[in-house]
């Protein structure tokens, strides 16, 4: 079966790179969850600290022999549900799954959202809540689908109402942000050999930021998801682009190591993108459209590569928070 190919190269990136996504929260209530991957064993496991209580969970349908990765949390405050969601490889090909834990600690049934596909890699997952809909939980999600040589960017809409399911469906996220990555041979780049180009998500009110980017150029696409039932009386959700910035420029940032993709995020409608390997590399998307030069610093004790990318986030949100004030400043 193909898809095992792509386990070494995961174990690899899982080293490679620090955490995206949400690996531990607190919720409301004062209850920590944190993924806890337990050494010799491929389950996805949470550890629960309340007070001075700890427990493990084992997340259901995950204690089986085949791999899980990827595994991320969101807490719906809504339902007072925690969400979990993962990739696994499993014995027909590659799946992505979710399970709920609600306030009584029970768990859902896992469902599918995804399967079929030699690898998904990338994997990102964000929860929103429509205004005016009391009760709906909307979960958005966005990967990279490996099939062979093709790379497609997808991506999910799954509506709950009161934490029960009522309506999903996956769109490729060219089709959904109406571009098309063709390019002529003057345009085309040599963009290495990495698992897959860049993609980052990120809730922007009630709607979703998306960038993602493509084999053939450093260049990303960038526009903004709102979701929209299909009717009034219907309670089916899917997920509508608009318009946000389009194909940016190249950024000229590129990575040769198989297990090391380009990646990105998105703070306050700022994006960045950067590597990981001996050095920390990034570019910055300015306000005009054009890329920052390439920067680069040595990962070592001092500067770790978690510690980078948290201060390159913390960098963007300020820079927005300065540009807010400037402009009441102008506006007064």
């Amino acid at each position: 079966m193909k898809h095992h190919r792509f386990a070494s190269l995961l174990i690899g990136a899982a080293l490679a790179l620090p955490a995206l996504g949400a690996t531990s929260l607190l919720t409301p209530n004062g209850v920590r969850y944190a993924i806890e991957p337990k050494p010799g064993t491929p389950q996805v496991e949470l550890a629960r600290a309340e007070g001075q209580k700890r427990a493990r969970l084992v997340v259901p349908s995950t204690q089986d022999p085949w791999m899980e990765s990827g595994a991320q949390l969101a807490y719906d405050t809504a339902a007072n549900t925690l969400f979990v969601i993962w990739s696994r490889e499993g014995a027909t090909g590659a799946e992505i799954r979710y399970a709920m834990l609600n306030e009584r600690g029970e768990w859902s049934t896992p469902r599918l959202i995804s399967a079929g596909s030699d690898a998904y890699l990338g994997l990102q997952f964000v929860l929103t809540h429509p205004a005016g809909d009391e009760g709906i939980t909307l979960l958005h999600a966005a990967w990279w689908s490996i099939e062979g040589t093709r790379t497609t960017a997808e991506y999910a809409l799954f509506a709950f109402e009161n934490g029960k399911f009522i309506s999903g469906e996956v769109n490729d996220l060219e089709t959904l942000a109406s571009v098309k990555y063709d390019v002529v041979a003057g345009e085309f780049e040599d963009t290495g050999t990495p698992l897959h180009p860049a993609l980052a998500i990120e809730r922007n009110g009630d709607t979703v930021d998306v960038v993602f980017g493509s084999t053939t150029s450093t260049a990303v696409t960038r526009f903004n998801v709102m979701a929209r039932k299909i009717a009034p009386n219907v309670r089916i959700w899917k997920p509508v682009g608009r318009t946000g910035g389009g194909r940016t420029e190249r950024a000229n940032l590129t990575s040769t190591d198989p297990t090391v993709p380009v990646s990105g995020f998105i703070r306050k409608g700022n994006v960045a993108l950067y590597t990981v390997g001996e050095d920390f590399r990034f570019v910055i998307l300015k306000k005009d459209g054009s890329w920052s030069p390439i920067r680069e610093v040595r990962i070592d004790d001092d500067n770790t590569a978690d510690d980078l990318l948290r201060e390159l986030q913390q960098q963007l949100e300020e820079s927005t928070e300065e540009e807010e004030e400037t402009e009441a400043v102008a506006d007064r």
